[in-house]
């Protein structure tokens, strides 16, 4: 047999296999020669005017190594028996690894293959498929099975798992810090333990919300209430989707797993660690699409007692998909008033209710008022007087130790999305930041559409684009679809006046 010369070579491999799994050997092969291998394989080699049973002769003798693809057909087929049985019994006590075997289907080995140790690449994503593949060739040349990095202490393994003081820290931990000052939230927190301890296996919880409403401090809080309960706590920053396989690859180091490999190869390695850990919380913090992490959520079945539980936090909808969503709202009046008084104690509740209220209790926003007041230490009644009258310059000033952004530029990345999605769902955001922080009937555009501008106006006419306008901002988390109409949040209409006065102010600027 020759690969273009006139005389007979020796390979790395010959392929043996039935007709009936002549694809998957065809792959095998091409993956081989891929990684620079020599292989002899029927499909390619054994071209018209050569000998079949030659060939056969030829891979079995001058091959080092032969594959056998084992199933059911090829079990029964004589052919492959003569193949397989020919390199068995060139070294039958397997010390020169002469004989490999890949099981493309389930079927039992019985007999001398029952003894060969193999690999199954059937049921599995193509990218675990081909690491096995590459491991059983990389160990049969070497002869041993050293992995390419440390293994991990046993003891971050569960095996058996040994009972953790409360308050004790999991053997992985990479958590954002705690907020000293969170208070409230206990019925959001309890909704959340319900849900991800409901008894199944593998639990993934969604907590979707306005921008600031809290939905990453309430991870953050449950987190480390419940950390004595893991192994294993992992926060991923999602927003940017292209920064996630970094993030799994310091999750694969923690794990003892190979990090030198394509995405697809890490994703499949930390899922199969994460089987060996008893108990274990991964966290996808700010998602902007289900698309983007569902790939990354585990998906193996898990052993009988070990819990994984999954969160995520998002703007946006369709998380229902993948789990349970929790829709986060508002704090409550008294839990507002609490949430300043943990930065300015001797805040007068009177004024500190007007404030919460004037700032629609939304976290973020008490948050930055109780920050710029302890930094400045101006009197409440003051800074009260200031939010009603000049509430645009303030929502810029002040901040919180957990947020980069202000109420001024909270919204402007969604903001930007939406325009870019659907300019008329913008428009319609413009038109009811001007309206009362009530619900909007939604009537009130279809039955006045010739008052509106385009392309809203051309939206408002068709009742599927209306529809279509509406869900994109509920979709954003920018508005809330009651039974009574569209309904936002005070800081969102502020924001939206704020942001039109400016592109107004711009385009005068440029016209004088």
């Amino acid at each position: 047999m020759t690969n273009g010369d006139s005389e007979t070579t020796g390979w790395d491999f010959f392929v043996s296999y039935t007709q009936a799994d002549r694809s998957w050997a065809e792959w095998i092969a091409w993956l081989l020669e891929e990684d620079g291998h020599q292989v002899l394989v029927q499909a390619w080699d054994f071209v018209p005017g050569t000998h079949w049973i030659q060939g056969m002769q030829d891979g079995t003798q001058h091959a080092e190594r032969t594959i056998a693809v084992l199933s059911p057909e090829y079990l029964k087929s004589v052919y492959g028996g003569a193949e397989w049985q020919a390199a068995w019994a060139a070294d039958p006590a397997g010390r020169l690894r002469k004989l490999l075997t890949v099981r493309v289907s389930d079927c039992e080995r019985t007999g001398l293959l029952a003894n060969v140790v193999g690999v199954d690449i059937f049921g599995v994503p193509e990218a675990k498929a081909k690491a096995r593949v590459r491991s059983m060739v990389a160990r049969a040349l070497a002869g041993r099975a050293k992995p390419s990095s440390p293994p991990a202490f046993p003891e971050s393994r569960a095996m058996p798992r040994e009972t953790r003081f409360p308050g004790a820290l999991p053997t992985v931990w990479n958590v954002p810090a705690r907020n000293p000052h969170f208070t409230g939230r206990e019925r959001d927190l309890k909704a959340l333990a319900e849900g991800l301890t409901a008894g199944l296996p593998l639990t993934v919880h969604s907590i979707r919300g306005l921008g600031g409403v809290g939905k990453t401090q309430l991870a953050v809080e449950y987190a480390n209430r419940h950390m004595s309960a893991y192994d294993l706590v992992w926060w991923v920053a999602a927003e940017k989707p292209a920064l996630i396989p970094d993030q799994f690859a310091r999750l694969a180091q923690r794990l003892g797993v190979e990090t030198d490999v394509d995405p697809d190869t890490l994703r499949v390695s930390v899922h199969e660690a994460l089987r060996e850990v008893s108990g274990w919380l991964l966290v996808f913090d700010n998602a902007d699409a289900v698309e983007q992490v569902r790939p990354w959520l585990p998906a193996v079945p898990l052993p009988p007692g070990i819990p994984g539980h999954v969160l995520v936090t998002t703007r946006r909808g369709g998380f229902s998909a993948i789990g349970r969503v929790h829709d986060l709202d508002v704090v409550e009046s008294g839990e507002a008033v609490d949430l300043m008084r943990a930065r300015v104690p001797a805040f007068p509740e009177v004024v500190a209710v007007q404030i919460a209220e004037e700032l629609g209790r939304l976290p973020l926003a008490l948050e930055q008022a109780a920050a710029y007041l302890d930094r400045t230490q101006m009197p409440p009644t003051e800074y009260l007087h200031l939010l009603r009258t000049r509430g645009r310059e303030l929502y810029s000033r002040g901040q919180s130790a957990y947020r980069q952004e202000t109420i001024a530029t909270v919204w402007e990345l969604s903001l930007e999305r939406l325009m870019a999605d659907s300019p008329p769902s913008v428009q319609l955001l413009d038109v009811c930041a001007y309206l009362a922080p009530e619900p909007i009937p939604l009537d009130l555009f279809t039955t006045h559409h010739d008052r509106l501008p385009e392309p809203l106006a051309a939206a408002a006419r068709d009742p599927l684009s209306f529809s279509d306008a509406v869900a994109a901002v509920v979709d954003y988390s920018l508005a809330r679809r009651t039974e009574s109409g569209l309904q936002l949040h005070r800081l969102v209409q502020a924001a939206l006046r704020s942001r039109h006065d400016s592109a107004v102010s711009d385009t005068s600027g440029m016209t004088s």
